[in-house]
């Protein structure tokens, strides 16, 4: 590590970018004076802070047709499809630089996102509430990390399988844990004892499914990204001895959710606006608002996921998207990972489409243990770049004796129950139309 990579990672350096003073002390009180509101005073809350929403909005490319009302209800819908290409419209201009990402991908399209310090300092302020309601100090809690990171290569199946970020910060590779590697896992744990553990759902469920039944304790467990099954979250509390945060979000900062130790999954009010779009058919599609990063403003953005509601009564949908009801949990959050010999998983998937110009969507299939084929929708852009930059971000992530397997389509290619997920388990391969010059490689 340089001495600039050790300058990020030390107290003060971590306290002036994610917990500014000021906007971070600002971002706590607003937290917990909206924490603290009636669901009526929530809702004018929310409005005050919409009227701010829309005004920048109006200023913006993206808006530049924008109705005058401040009635939410007519503004049009914003499609994740209808933005790609074009995100920078949405972007608010300013003397300060914006904190770039991608959203997660796991419709094989990710897009570019922009966060400024102001939505930075708020996520943290979240993330560390949610943190103290559980018992734990965020700002001086020593962390593992069990996520997608690429820690080194996936043939190397020697130890270490983590890398330490500063005194309070070790990043292990979900990717080399498996059945021959736990024991190596077991005693980092032991050794570092992280007062929290940040995670997948899914490399949670292999961590404990390989761990014995004298794990290492640890008091905190967030997990995030993917959906969090009940069953594996009993399993860390009673092997872990943990407190469990199931937590959603959204890379584009506009919505997010919790539940702590299975007490009921809420919107957290204060993070953005929330609408709820029934179905009719037991869930309800989540539309969200920015209410912080003014980075990158999004109105009634569709987010692509849903939730699972008790009702369709308009009242208790406003209640649940305020964060005065709880709800069952998110739908279309499936954790995706291919699963190798030895038990060994791979996932963060949604990391494979990452920066890849060329393709409107790429899916993975895999097709027997050494083959994984790769699904593409190529566009104007499309060429030998495209395929090189999937290969190389499949490299950080499998091992050298799985071969990629390239295939142009027309069209993404659905599964039985007609939805198009990043992986695939059941491709309809005949609906998915031969693209008109097919390429097999």
């Amino acid at each position: 590590m340089t001495f600039i990579d050790k300058l990020k990672h030390t107290a003060l350096t971590d306290r002036l970018l994610r917990r500014p003073p000021g906007l971070y002390d600002a971002a706590k009180r607003t937290i917990a004076l909206v924490d603290g509101l009636s669901d009526t005073q929530r809702a004018a809350w929310a409005d005050a802070q919409l009227k701010k929403t829309l005004a920048a909005a109006r200023k913006l490319p993206a808006y530049r047709n924008a109705p005058q009302s401040d009635d939410l209800g007519d503004w049009p819908i914003l499609m994740k499809p209808d933005l790609m290409g074009r995100e920078n419209t949405l972007v608010t201009p300013g003397l300060f630089p914006k904190s770039p990402g991608a959203t997660g991908g796991t419709t094989g399209q990710p897009m570019r996102v922009a966060r400024n310090q102001n939505g930075v300092a708020f996520e943290q302020a979240t993330l560390d509430t949610l943190c103290l309601k559980a018992g734990i100090d965020l700002a001086s809690a020593r962390v593992a990390v069990l996520r997608g990171d690429s820690i080194k290569p996936p043939s190397d199946t020697t130890p270490p399988f983590w890398i330490d970020e500063g005194p309070r910060k070790r990043i292990f590779s979900a990717h080399h844990l498996s059945a021959a590697s736990i024991e190596s896992y077991t005693q980092a744990l032991r050794d570092y004892a992280p007062d929290a553990l940040f995670c997948y759902p899914s490399s949670l469920a292999n961590l404990l499914n390989l761990l014995g039944e004298d794990a290492p304790q640890m008091p905190l467990v967030f997990a995030s990204s993917e959906m969090l099954a009940d069953d594996t979250a009993a399993l860390a509390r009673r092997k872990l001895g943990a407190r469990v945060i199931n937590y959603y979000g959204h890379a584009e900062r506009i919505v997010a959710a919790a539940d702590i130790d299975g007490a009921g999954m809420r919107f957290l009010p204060a993070y953005g606006h929330v609408e709820l779009i029934s179905d009719g058919e037991g869930t309800a599609k989540i539309v969200a608002t920015s209410l912080w990063n003014h980075g990158q403003l999004f109105v009634r953005y569709e987010t692509g996921d849903r939730i699972r509601v008790p009702s369709h009564d308009r009242d208790v949908l406003a209640r649940i998207a305020r964060g005065s009801l709880p709800f069952p949990g998110v739908e279309g959050r499936d954790s995706e990972y291919v699963e190798l010999a030895g038990n060994r998983r791979i996932i963060g998937l949604n990391h494979i489409p990452r920066d890849v110009i060329g393709a409107a969507s790429i899916q993975l299939f895999h097709a027997d243990e050494n083959t994984l084929d790769i699904f593409i929708v190529p566009n104007a852009d499309f060429g030998e770049h495209t395929k090189a930059v999937i290969s190389a971000n499949l490299g950080l992530k499998f091992p050298k004796d799985v071969t990629a397997r390239f295939v142009l389509v027309d069209g993404p290619v659905r599964e039985p129950n007609g939805k198009a997920p990043l992986l695939l388990r059941r491709p309809i391969l005949t609906r998915a139309k031969p693209h008109k010059n097919p390429e097999l490689v």
